[in-house]
């Protein structure tokens, strides 16, 4: 399978990666230190190679950023935005008017429970993620925690992916909302779509499409369970790809 593009994974503690690390990371992909200490499940079916990023070491290598080189954090955010050169595009999809590479970020966070404990205090857990391409792209993750999925489902999805919620439970709604959230990245209409007779991402068999048509792009999906409670979605927007040309 010809490879599309990347995607690197984390796990945050009490830092995030912002804007100017995003830059570098598209700067210097190469650099980027791996970990394999994560046990996310990777897959051999997805046309991105997945990547899990080493906190530790990349904090190291992108020090610099916060002494001055590229901006000091009491800066007005517009102003680093433009010397980043980070633009938006659509409903809010960011881009660096610079640098030709495409890129789709999500984070998701989990909650452990006290389990009723006052003592004892709740902790997050936070993946983040990032899919880079030359082609337009969308990526979401989202860990399975209790939502009211019917109601949603019933509000936004088509009548086929209602259908295929019922039939197969909160998996399949953490399945459609990853893929409708890549989906509005990568066209960047965001999650509710401009075109609101769009009929979805399931079939009329219940099955996931992995090909479909929106406002004349032909755009393919990609949906992985990448833990046991973690589920990813992947939309490419197929017009026209310059990867690998």
């Amino acid at each position: 399978m010809n490879k599309l593009g990347d995607i690197y994974i984390v796990e945050l503690t009490d830092n995030k990666i912002d804007k100017a690390a995003l830059r570098w990371m598209l700067l210097n992909q190469k650099n980027i230190p791996i970990s394999r200490d994560l046990t996310l499940q990777a897959t051999k079916y997805l046309p991105f190679d997945l990547f899990f990023i080493d906190m530790g070491k990349f904090e190291q290598q992108i020090s610099f950023l916060s002494h001055g080189n590229k901006y000091e954090e009491n800066e007005n955010p517009q102003d680093v935005e433009s010397k980043l050169k980070l633009k938006y595009c659509g409903s809010g999809k960011p881009y660096f008017s610079d640098i030709d590479l495409k890129f789709s970020i999500s984070h998701t966070v989990k909650t452990r429970m006290n389990n009723g404990d006052i003592n004892v205090d709740q902790s997050k857990k936070t993946i983040w993620g990032c899919a880079i391409s030359y082609s337009e792209v969308g990526f979401d993750i989202q860990f399975v925690r209790p939502v009211k999925y019917r109601e949603i489902t019933e509000r936004y999805f088509s009548e086929s992916e209602q259908n295929f919620v019922r039939e197969y439970g909160t998996d399949a709604f953490f399945k459609l909302w990853t893929r409708r959230e890549a989906l509005g990245k990568a066209v960047a209409e965001g999650f509710f779509l401009d075109d609101k007779d769009f009929s979805g991402t399931v079939g009329r068999d219940s099955q996931l499409l992995e090909e479909v048509e929106y406002q004349g792009k032909s755009l393919k999906l990609f949906t992985y369970k990448l833990a046991d409670d973690l589920w990813a979605s992947l939309c490419i927007v197929m017009n026209g790809v310059l990867y690998g040309q």
